[in-house]
Formats: structure tokens, C-alpha cells, sequence
């Protein structure tokens, strides 16, 4: 990710965390005064979005800094460490609401509907210009993460809105505990899955948009290379990702490898997004593994090749 995006990225943050802080404080107030559990769900779900995106903008900050000899892969980390922090909080969050959903249900209390109303009404517009405000810039985790809780926001003022209106005419006032239910049910469903990819960026799985095996055939398609083995990608954050590879050429000259070096980089990059490789050239497979060697007669854990062990 460049300079120039991770700060738009942390400018859109920044004016959704003031954004935030007002459909908040309103919500708060309505809450208390309307009795309205749809609303007071809605509202600790909004305190969770408003520390989330403070966590969001921090960990930007922290990201946009240069690798050093410290951490030489970056700090992008810190970036997938705050969006993980953020979702654990919302699956927590979410439970609390199923809690509250089945108390309200066994011991109901009447709610007043016109503030519900009114509240649902301000915080959908408000939710939708965070929505517009972000989402041209979710290729980033932490982004990503608040587009998708905002737009449930959206989501659950609207139901908000619906269950204040059958209330004023129906007086259904368990319609209120139901669609609490519900909006536990989506911030669950979104925290569960932002937090399956931040475990899956932090395990350094391999993207799940690359396939090794159509890398390893996208790779030997170039002119130059013979085989090529030993291959590892992770991401280093959802938009960084790098790979090493044991790549096994056959006389060239030192131009020609500088070239085949070349293609190679280009290649993965624009085919399969990978911004940062490692390339080791061999002049036969695996002539360089710890493993071939006579000395070391077994098969390194890390190689997902079936390479000859000597």
C-alpha cells in the first residue's frame, strides 16, 4: 500500500470517528430515554465501532512506517493485530446482545416508538456516508473491516426503523427483542469472518485468491526456467504479499539471470499481486536444499516439494 492511500485511508477513518461520535451520543440519549433495547444494542455496538475505529487509525499510523532493522517485513502487522482486536470485541459484543434479546424477552418493558423512529431515521444517514466515505478505499483490512460494520449499521437502523413503526401501530413491542436478536446475528456473522482473516493472514496461510499450483505453472511458462520448487507465500498484511522460491535455470549468463529475475517479478506481480519475492536459482532442483545434502539425510518440514533427499 502506498503513502498516498494509507493516509486517505486514515483521513476517511479519522472523519467517520467524528462522524461516529455523534450518531453515538444520540442514540445514548434516545436509548435511556425510550427504553428501547433495539436501541441500546445498536448504541454498544456503535461504542465498539468508535474504539474499533480509533484502533483502525492508530494502527494506519503504526503501519505506514518504514521496515527497519528491527522489523524488516514492515509494520503492517500492527495493522492486522488492531482489525483482530476489533472483531474479537464485536463477537463479544454480539453475545451480549443475545444475552440482553432473551432477558427482554422473558421480562418486556413497554418502548416508545416515535424516538425510535427518529433515532433509526439519523443514524442510517449518518451510516451511509461512513459507507460512501470508505468504500473506495477497502483493499485495506482495517478499512474493510469498518465498511462492512458500518453497512451493517445501515442494516440494523433500518430494522430499527421497520420495528418502530409496527410498534407505533401495533404496540408489538416484542418486535423490538426480536430484531435485537437479529442484529446480533449479523455483527456475529461479519466479525466472525474478519476474524478467520486476520488468523489466516497472522497463521501466514498461503492468499486464498493465489493457487500454488497455478503459480508453479504461470512461473514455468517463462522463458528460461526448468523447474521450480521450494515455493512459500504469505501475506504480510491483506495487501502486501511476498514469496521466495528455488527456481532451477540452466546456463545463463548473469544478464540473462538478471532479466529471467525481471519477469519473474513482473509476472507474479501483475498476475497474482505478490510485491515482494525472494528468488534463489539453482542449476538443478533442489541443489541448493538443506535436505540434498550427504550430511543431512532428511526432508526439510517447511518444503511442500518431494524432492530427492540424496
Amino acid at each position: 500500500m502506498s503513502d498516498l492511500s494509507i493516509y486517505q485511508s486514515q483521513k476517511k477513518i479519522f472523519i467517520s470517528i467524528f462522524l461516529v461520535g455523534l450518531i453515538l451520543t444520540a442514540k445514548l440519549t434516545l436509548a435511556y430515554v425510550t427504553k428501547s433495547l433495539a436501541l441500546l444494542s445498536d448504541s454498544w455496538h456503535l461504542i465498539t465501532d468508535f474504539a474499533a475505529l480509533i484502533i483502525s487509525w492508530w494502527g494506519l499510523k503504526i503501519a505506514a512506517k518504514k521496515a527497519d532493522c528491527k522489523n524488516t517485513y514492515g509494520y503492517y502487522r500492527y495493522g492486522v493485530l488492531s482489525a483482530l482486536v476489533n472483531n474479537i470485541s464485536l463477537i463479544t459484543i454480539s453475545v451480549f446482545i443475545f444475552y440482553k434479546a432473551v432477558d427482554r424477552f422473558l421480562n418486556p418493558v413497554a418502548v416508545e416508538p416515535k424516538g425510535m423512529i427518529f433515532v433509526a431515521i439519523v443514524g442510517m444517514i449518518v451510516n451511509l456516508l461512513i459507507v460512501l466515505n470508505l468504500r473506495q478505499n477497502t483493499q485495506n483490512l482495517n478499512v474493510k473491516s469498518a465498511f462492512l460494520h458500518f453497512a451493517g449499521d445501515a442494516l440494523a437502523d433500518l430494522g430499527v426503523l421497520i420495528g418502530g413503526v409496527i410498534i407505533y401501530f401495533t404496540d408489538w413491542s416484542r418486535i423490538d427483542t426480536l430484531l435485537s436478536a437479529i442484529l446480533g446475528g449479523l455483527i456475529l456473522r461479519s466479525a466472525v469472518k474478519m476474524t478467520k482473516e486476520c488468523i489466516h493472514i497472522f497463521l501466514e496461510s498461503v492468499p486464498k485468491h493465489i493457487s500454488i499450483d497455478e503459480l508453479r505453472k504461470t512461473m514455468l511458462n517463462i522463458d528460461g526456467i526448468r523447474g521450480i520448487t521450494d515455493i512459500h507465500v504469505w501475506a504480510i498484511s491483506q495487501e502486501v504479499i511476498a514469496m521466495t522460491a528455488h527456481v532451477w535455470v540452466k546456463d545463463l549468463s548473469k544478464e540473462q539471470m538478471a532479466n529471467l529475475l525481471h519477469n519473474i517479478q513482473h509476472t507474479s506481480y501483475e498476475q497474482f499481486g505478490i510485491e515482494h519475492t525472494t528468488i534463489q536459482f539453482e542449476d538443478c532442483p533442489c541443489s541448493s536444499c538443506f535436505h540434498s545434502k550427504h550430511d543431512h539425510q532428511h526432508q526439510c518440514s517447511l518444503c511442500i516439494d518431494l524432492c530427492p533427499t540424496g
